[in-house]
């Protein structure tokens, strides 16, 4: 059954790598087609001249995440690995641009590329350059080709953070005897959840490597990067002392209904400003319209000597500044949340100290959502009119 799912995969490989070339052609992120032709090497599983000298001669780990956010939640594995005595070097591949710029500023990665399509040649070539030992994926990551080869190698496949939700897990199940020999593959399924190891068991995968283990993610202590470069920034705005609202990795639709929840609580609290993250860098430009089109007086993060004279907002079109600005808010919003993408890290700006708003689609992060909920570090609201009423009332209320 493995060698026919490869098989499948492989022959299906280069209609699905149209579709998702056609998916971008027709979406607001079709900017990110520029690049296409410099990534295609590491896409059919090409190792460069730099990584091979980087690898040469050491033991080596491969690691693969889809975007940002998954690498963020490796950053703390990798630095208990690294602590151990003799760690491999750490070959980082991922699914996005984004993820791949994330993994190459992580001190513990060697080396950073975007990962081989997941067919047979693809993966094979990028296996016999790398020569890996181990792989670890990140998540959902179930790349069935992947994880096939990889095993067949002797890598024994581990997923960690891993999560089904209960609509994937729906999908999954319609063609879960052609997925269960990736699923076998996997040495060890560390999953967020009970409720998440009982799906994976349920998919075929095998109880024996089953564990419930949390998410590293949570495991990260609350140190910001970018601190002083954003004390900096907030002193050349005269935003020092000012209440922040700090909306972080939102898509399209959301900056709207942020900038108008962000209006109207600056009726009740004028000095409030705003600070936004669309969740793709690629979108800045188009997160800079929607600031310009609103009438709200803005700066951008990547150009600080234009920055105009009684600013109200501040794009943030840098990846890796963020966790600066959550612990620096006197409210926080969390995108992926008032969309139905299902929600993205509602802990980071909770561990620097923010309150966090968010939608009602968390689907992928619902035990943090359904915690900070009854303890009062969050709310939830059902939509851009709630995010308003919520935000005016923390934002006037420091107390609140």
């Amino acid at each position: 059954m493995s060698a026919l799912l490869l098989a499948l995969e492989t022959l299906l490989a280069p209609f699905a790598a149209f579709g998702v070339l056609l998916s971008f052609v027709l979406s607001r992120r079709r900017g990110r087609l520029a690049g296409f032709s410099g990534e295609l090497p590491e896409r059919l599983g090409g190792l460069a001249p730099e990584g091979r000298a980087r690898l040469r001669g050491r033991r080596v780990w491969w690691i693969h995440a889809a975007s940002a956010g998954e690498v963020g939640g490796l950053a703390p594995i990798l630095e208990a690995l690294s602590a151990r005595p003799d760690p491999p070097a750490f070959v980082f591949t991922t699914t996005t641009v984004a993820g791949r710029e994330a993994a190459r500023r992580l001190p513990q990665t060697a080396w950073a590329q975007l990962a081989p399509l997941d067919a047979w040649p693809c993966v094979a070539r990028f296996l016999a350059a790398a020569r890996p030992e181990r792989l670890v994926l990140a998540e959902t990551e179930l790349w069935p080709s992947t994880l096939i080869l990889a095993a067949r190698a002797g890598l024994r496949p581990a997923l960690v953070n891993a999560r089904l939700t209960a609509r994937s897990f729906s999908r999954y199940r319609l063609i879960a005897p052609l997925l269960a020999p990736a699923l076998r593959a996997l040495d060890l399924v560390a999953a967020q959840s009970e409720e998440d190891a009982e799906r994976f068991r349920a998919l075929g995968a095998r109880p024996q490597a089953l564990r419930v283990t949390g998410n590293a993610k949570y495991d990260r202590g609350a140190v910001p990067a970018a601190a002083a470069d954003a004390d900096a920034r907030l002193a050349a705005l005269g935003w020092a002392g000012a209440p922040l609202f700090a909306a972080g990795s939102t898509h399209p639709v959301e900056e709207e209904a942020v900038i108008a929840a962000f209006r109207r609580a600056r009726a009740s609290a004028p000095d409030l400003r705003l600070v936004l993250a669309p969740r793709h860098a690629e979108r800045a430009d188009e997160a800079w319209r929607v600031l310009l089109a609103a009438g709200l007086t803005s700066a951008r993060w990547s150009d600080p000597a234009s920055d105009p004279a009684g600013t109200q907002a501040l794009l943030l079109d840098r990846m890796g500044v963020l966790s600066a600005f959550y612990a620096r808010a006197r409210v926080a919003f969390v995108g992926g949340t008032l969309v139905p993408v299902g929600g993205h890290n509602l802990l980071e700006p909770a561990l620097a100290g923010a309150p966090v708003l968010f939608g009602p689609h968390t689907a992928h992060i619902e035990a943090p959502a359904r915690l900070l909920a009854a303890g009062g570090g969050g709310a939830r609201v059902a939509d851009a009119a709630e995010l308003g009423t919520r935000l005016t009332a923390w934002a006037a209320d420091p107390e609140a």
